[in-house]
């Protein structure tokens, strides 16, 4: 293996440092656009309240060797079972929705569990058309009435489109398949878990999620350069330049594919191409109060008169969020990335309000992303796959959620700077794309 092969990586989110801490052995420099790493792992404290600006974020994984890892770096955390719910029709069920169907009345689990009878009987006779977008997929699997109450108006708020546009790509590995058995109880009033990989999860005892970042920050060695945006990236004798001064063997790109294509001089040879990428932006709005609050984890809130899809209580996550007596309320909003943000706090205010909270506000932040959801679109593969050829062709990987565009949770980018390290060679990068 060539240890000195010198490597830049463009992004100080939790992409690009997992992989500047897994690159002990090389030359690395780290560049990050703002004057502070994080991405949307940041977390920022207003008045005694510790807020997480990019979302609500937990620690989760199916692999337990990945997750002992990134707890380690963590340092002292909370371990917690989850309490999430779905509001829906003015009440609070258990999430996922087809897990909480025995919350419902009587008459309406009759109706859910017709349905999705008659609707796994169809399947297994193949009198089914195989799905070919995701709503169909809905369906597909669901049944009607588990779509049309909650899959379908909740996916429509969060991604702002008609989910005929999104691809079946997006269901792999990423929306299970339901255990009939489990739908069947719930029906009939048995409670049961789903989403079970998710059931346990960690949260930083202090500090906020952005403690996953200072604990990976205090284990790299390598010099990382805040304020430094890279303007321009060029491929001259079998170098990758960046700005025109900066030289590496490699370059590892965690900024979004879009952005880091642009970089290149010849970029309006893929220009179309760039163009049919799609994605959402996120605003998250934080609030300190005092009042009494549920205790839940998270909510998922489908109603189309509220202006947030998620509501997260994170002084649940640890009480060490606010001041003794408050509560920690962060709210997402999706928008596409054409909508222009604007101050939703009396929105916020009265979506809350609707959904039954009471309590007087003590301390406010609002937080806008540009890229938050990849929306995995009909053209997505087709895209993707060409782009990154045009970037790995250049020496220049793509990485991360957003350099990869690939919707990647904390665990999957953790063990795929990993595997990065395993694939470089002495000859480079050895690809799988």
């Amino acid at each position: 293996m060539n240890n000195f092969m010198k490597i830049g990586i463009i992004g100080a989110g939790l992409s690009g440092l997992s992989l500047a801490f897994m690159l002990k052995e090389y030359d690395v420099d780290v560049f990050e656009a703002s004057d502070r790493v994080g991405g949307l792992l940041k977390s920022e404290s207003i008045d005694g309240y510790t807020f997480d600006i990019g979302g609500s974020h937990i620690l989760f994984s199916k692999d337990r060797k990945v997750l002992d890892e990134m707890l380690r770096v963590v340092g002292s955390v909370l371990k917690h079972r989850r309490r999430t719910y779905i509001h829906y029709k003015g009440n609070f069920i258990k999430y996922p929705f087809e897990n909480g169907i025995y919350m419902l009345s009587k008459e309406e689990r009759f109706e859910i569990l017709i349905d999705f009878f008659k609707n796994v009987l169809k399947r297994e006779r193949g009198e089914l058309k195989k799905p070919s977008n995701l709503l169909e997929w809905f369906y597909y699997v669901f049944g009607r009435a588990i779509t049309e109450k909650y899959l379908k108006p909740y996916n429509e708020k969060l991604w702002k489109r008609d989910l005929r546009e999104i691809s079946l790509e997006w269901v792999d590995n990423r929306i299970p398949n339901p255990p009939i058995e489990d739908v069947f109880k719930s029906c009939v009033g048995i409670p049961t878990e789903g989403y079970k990989h998710q059931l346990t999860f960690y949260y930083p005892l202090k500090g906020g999620i952005e403690m996953l970042i200072r604990g990976i920050l205090r284990r790299i060695e390598h010099p990382i350069w805040t304020e430094r945006r890279i303007e321009s990236v060029s491929l001259e004798d079998g170098k990758v330049i960046l700005n025109g001064e900066h030289e590496f063997d490699l370059v590892v790109s965690t900024a979004p594919i879009d952005l880091t294509v642009r970089l290149f001089k010849d970029w309006k040879d893929v220009e179309g191409l760039i163009d049919l990428l799609d994605y959402n932006s996120l605003t998250v709005v934080g609030l300190g109060v005092r009042g009494k609050t549920p205790n839940f984890h998270w909510v998922y809130v489908p109603d189309e008169d509220i202006v947030f899809h998620r509501v997260a209580f994170l002084h649940n996550y640890s009480p060490n969020m606010c001041p003794e007596n408050r509560s920690n309320i962060i709210v997402e909003i999706s928008r596409r990335p054409d909508e222009k943000s604007k101050n939703l706090i009396e929105d916020v205010l009265d979506g809350l309000r609707r959904m039954g909270f009471d309590f007087d506000v003590e301390v406010c932040g609002i937080w806008n992303w540009d890229y938050a959801y990849i929306v995995y679109n009909h053209s997505y593969r087709d895209v993707t796959n060409v782009l990154r050829k045009f970037l790995i062709e250049r020496k220049v990987i793509p990485f991360g959620r957003f350099g990869f565009w690939e919707y990647l949770n904390m665990d999957a980018v953790w063990k795929s700077a990993k595997d990065f390290v395993w694939r470089l060679t002495d000859e480079g990068y050895r690809c799988n794309t």
